[in-house]
């Protein structure tokens, strides 16, 4: 356990819970946990997760102005449910997607790239969700979270798979938020 991996979990512990708060707050916190993880994942090679530290500076830029200014009018985005065409889409890319990153893991001498593909394409999905506020993010952060725990603790990064363990419990109350936020703007809708 380093102090690197100490600030990191602590960066993005608050960051979910800004997130799981819907506080916009939270993407620019993760900012920290982000890079501080591309390193982190480096030494211990998690090539998966290095690609998704990458895709999370990359949307939590992107969630920062979507969520302050990405819906009508450049107000912010309001929390969704993901349509038919959205879920259809997101099963081709799962697919496709792990099938991809696990061949290119195990080229790449992944140590574990089976679970390390799996996480990789969920998290990716997850994080396209939310930057969309969409509810069914969470419930893929409760998939992966379940997963990253136990592959954390095997590559012996104790305080990362803790942190984990305690995103599992944000992102519950992050899906109760969420649907509790939509649930109350499509009641005020039908007004």
């Amino acid at each position: 356990m380093s102090w690197t991996e100490w600030i990191a979990a602590a960066s993005y512990l608050w960051s979910v819970w800004l997130l799981a708060e819907n506080k916009p707050l939270g993407w620019w916190i993760g900012l920290i946990g982000t890079v501080l993880y591309i390193w982190i994942f480096y030494v211990v090679w998690l090539p998966g997760e290095i690609l998704i530290q990458a895709y999370f500076l990359a949307t939590s830029l992107w969630g920062i102005w979507m969520w302050l200014h990405g819906g009508k009018n450049r107000e912010p985005e309001p929390v969704t449910r993901a349509s038919g065409r959205l879920l259809a889409g997101t099963a081709v890319v799962f697919a496709l997607g792990w099938a991809g990153l696990f061949w290119a893991f195990t080229a790449m001498e992944g140590k574990v790239p089976l679970w390390d593909s799996f996480t990789t394409i969920v998290s990716f999905i997850a994080q396209y969700y939310l930057v969309k506020r969409c509810v069914e993010s969470w419930h893929l952060w409760i998939l992966v979270d379940i997963v990253y725990v136990p592959l954390y603790a095997s590559r012996g990064l104790t305080v990362t798979a803790g942190l984990y363990a305690i995103f599992l419990w944000l992102a519950y109350r992050g899906l109760k938020n969420f649907q509790k936020e939509y649930r109350s703007a499509a009641a005020s809708k039908a007004l």
